[in-house]
């Protein structure tokens, strides 16, 4: 472009890297099939997965206004407990959607009201993380301008789904699940986490073994049920608000065995002084009867309560000595 001042040069460099980008994510979609089997029903409810994110997405609420559902049908699909609205970032939901054809593809077809600063590409990209693409929007939508659209409207955002083939559903499976793919995902980690087969990942994606190119688009994982999420990001954070009980639990246990060995102790305590006070009163008896053995032939046993009745509970009008009295 030689003839063009420099700023419109590089501006014309800048519109030519993205359109090359853009032709080579619809490249990268059509390796993923999403076009409507012949065989298959022509809808069925399904699931797309989705990541909470902050800061407008670690609600159900919020995720499920923006996909036209409730709350409590993504959190029975996702393994939670229905009251449970608070995500933690990076949790994997999955929501249901009804998919269907449209044209000749696959989509779940969910309405969407325009916020300041929207656009296909950043509600896309953003509210719903690469389940769609800008150009699928701007199919669907063709009359409004990508980039400027009022605010208020609603306007129809294609989510890529496909249902199952009759062939797939005779090997029962049951669902086609849409996961955008992400960087360091690998086809065993991904079956591993879905409870799905390596070889139906691989065979219902185009891209062998080797899925670098499908980082941040949409894939099928063939299910024959429901994965059971795993709640690790939840239960850390239900294991942050258990952890004040644990810790006072633990602190009571030993607050309690500590209160018992001291009560052992003072027990032990207590038994050996009242044995000790028994054995000096068995040997103060002792001495007393050696030291009357000597005026006696033999002694003369009188239980205690007959010695305090007759000498008026040792008073000193029955006293003639020092620890000698009358009777």
């Amino acid at each position: 472009f030689p003839f063009l001042p420099l700023h419109s040069q590089i501006l014309c460099l800048v519109i030519m890297l993205f359109s090359t980008n853009i032709v080579a994510q619809s490249q990268q979609d059509n390796r993923t099939n999403f076009s409507c089997p012949s065989d298959s029903p022509p809808s069925c409810e399904t699931y797309v997965t989705y990541i909470a994110q902050s800061p407008n997405f670690l609600s159900l609420t919020n995720i499920s206004n923006i996909f036209d559902t409730s709350p409590l049908s993504i959190a029975r699909a996702s393994n939670l407990e229905p009251m449970d609205d608070k995500l933690v970032k990076d949790q994997v939901l999955l929501v249901p959607v009804t998919c269907g054809c449209t044209g000749n593809r696959s989509f779940a077809n969910i309405s969407y009201e325009i916020n300041q600063g929207d656009s296909f590409y950043f509600v896309a990209t953003t509210s719903y993380e690469n389940l769609t693409n800008w150009r699928a929007v701007m199919d669907l939508n063709p009359v409004l301008s990508p980039n400027k659209l009022p605010i208020g409207i609603q306007v129809v955002f294609p989510l890529f789904c496909k249902c199952p083939s009759k062939n797939q559903l005779d090997k029962e499976i049951k669902y086609l699940i849409t996961y955008v793919w992400k960087p360091g995902d690998n086809v065993f980690l991904v079956s591993d986490k879905f409870g799905a087969s390596p070889e139906d990942i691989m065979s219902e994606n185009n891209y062998g073994q080797n899925f670098t190119a499908a980082n941040n688009l949409p894939v099928l994982i063939p299910v024959t049920r429901l994965p059971v999420l795993a709640r690790s990001p939840s239960d850390g954070r239900k294991g942050g608000i258990r952890l004040p009980v644990i810790i006072g639990i633990s602190l009571g246990c030993t607050l309690l065995v500590l209160v018992l060995a001291v009560l052992l102790v003072y027990v032990y305590c207590l038994k050996m002084k009242t044995l000790n006070r028994s054995a000096s009163s068995a040997e103060t008896a002792d001495k007393l009867l050696s030291g009357v053995s000597g005026y006696v032939s033999k002694p003369t046993m009188y239980e205690t309560d007959a010695i305090m009745e007759a000498t008026m509970n040792l008073s000193e009008q029955c006293k003639i000595g020092e620890s000698v009295y009358k009777a």
